[in-house]
């Protein structure tokens, strides 16, 4: 049987975090390849895999379930680079306060508001606070055109610089990085599970603030499997 050398490549990954946003639900193969946007044979293919590895099974129904979404989520972000998978662009902010550029997200021409996704610890002080975040990372919708590009920065009052930005904006290895993003007080933020993979081996207590953030997801998880059984 044909299996996925590695189940964290770029298309592979699709089917691994919409798994991770939904573990305890059960799906049909066609079912799961289209929420991951991917073929039913790639699906297939990264399903296998995850079975052989101990990752996934059959139910009754033969409908296929995760079974060790911890050891999956750890695993995923131990092999994930965010500095070398993603591509970067440089900008400045002059607000020293955190809520002011906050605020500036929140207020986004329409026409940009949902090409975005703030990551790593500008969002995770969003969704569990840990450390004060001392940039903002951001990532841009890959076919986010030129003029909306620039009204995104106008819109933010933010100016590009050659290196040593206090804003990235940043080109994502696979759109598959936006699934699951959601708007938090009108800032939207990638989903708790994306957020912990890139935090895991980022530098600047990224790791501290991930362990911290994988606790919050693991009492979510918990949560839901307790409203299942009811």
């Amino acid at each position: 049987m044909y299996v996925v050398r590695n189940i964290f490549e770029v298309k592979s990954s699709r089917i691994v975090r919409v798994l991770l946003m939904h573990p305890g639900r059960t799906w049909v193969l066609r079912e799961l390849a289209k929420e991951a946007r991917l073929s039913l044979g790639m699906a297939h293919y990264v399903v296998s895999s995850l079975a052989q590895m101990g990752f996934a099974s059959r139910d009754e129904s033969n409908r296929l379930i995760l079974t060790d979404p911890y050891r999956l989520i750890r695993q995923w972000a131990a092999s994930y680079n965010y500095l070398f998978l993603n591509k970067f662009s440089d900008y400045y902010t002059f607000d020293m306060e955190f809520e002011t550029f906050l605020s500036r997200l929140a207020k986004l021409p329409e026409r940009v508001r949902d090409r975005y996704a703030l990551t790593l610890h500008a969002a995770t002080w969003i969704v569990a606070p840990y450390v004060r975040p001392t940039d903002f990372h951001i990532y841009i919708h890959p076919d986010i055109g030129r003029k909306e590009l620039v009204a995104f920065a106008e819109s933010l009052d933010i100016s590009p610089i050659e290196r040593n930005g206090n804003v990235k904006l940043v080109t994502p290895y696979d759109e598959g990085v936006f699934y699951g993003s959601k708007v938090i007080d009108g800032v939207r933020v990638v989903s708790p599970v994306q957020l912990y993979v890139d935090l895991f081996n980022h530098p600047g207590r990224g790791e501290e603030a991930a362990g911290k953030l994988l606790e919050k997801i693991a009492k979510e998880w918990q949560a839901e499997e307790v409203v299942r059984h009811q």
